[in-house]
């Protein structure tokens, strides 16, 4: 990956294609995740790795389609910091939207011999305080 931009092919991609492995490759295996399922958060990639493997592989014959919204990218010659929104869909094999949901995310990069890396990524949603639910309004 050669500029911080590219995370965003590269992650549509290897969730659509259920590739773990190019998933992986985009982060440091120094970084810390916050997530929105399960666990919550995680202190570095080797921690992380499973939760993004059974993901991929969990999805049986669906796929799941990745978009990004409203990216505001920073960067300079070794640190990057992107901020937007982030969509799942997943798909069936006819095409069917099966369900989706819109999270906010923020990603901090560094490049590490000369690739950038994710360092730091957070996910999340707000809540609605009257009624803990979750609220996105785009």
């Amino acid at each position: 990956m050669t500029e911080t931009k590219n995370f965003f092919t590269t992650y549509k991609d290897a969730v659509w294609k259920k590739d773990a492995k190019a998933l992986i490759n985009l982060y440091s295996p120094e970084m810390v995740a916050f997530d929105m399922w399960d666990q919550g958060f995680y202190g570095s990639l080797k921690e992380w790795i499973p939760e993004m493997e059974h993901w991929l592989g969990s999805l049986g014959e669906e796929r799941v389609q990745v978009d990004f919204d409203r990216i505001r990218l920073h960067e300079s010659d070794a640190l990057g910091f992107v901020s937007g929104y982030i969509s799942f869909k997943a798909i069936a094999p006819d095409g069917r939207v099966l369900r989706e949901m819109t999270n906010r995310i923020s990603v901090g990069f560094t490049k590490e011999n000369g690739d950038w890396k994710v360092v730091h990524q957070h996910i999340s949603a707000p809540v609605r305080s009257s009624d803990l639910t979750a609220v996105l309004e785009l």
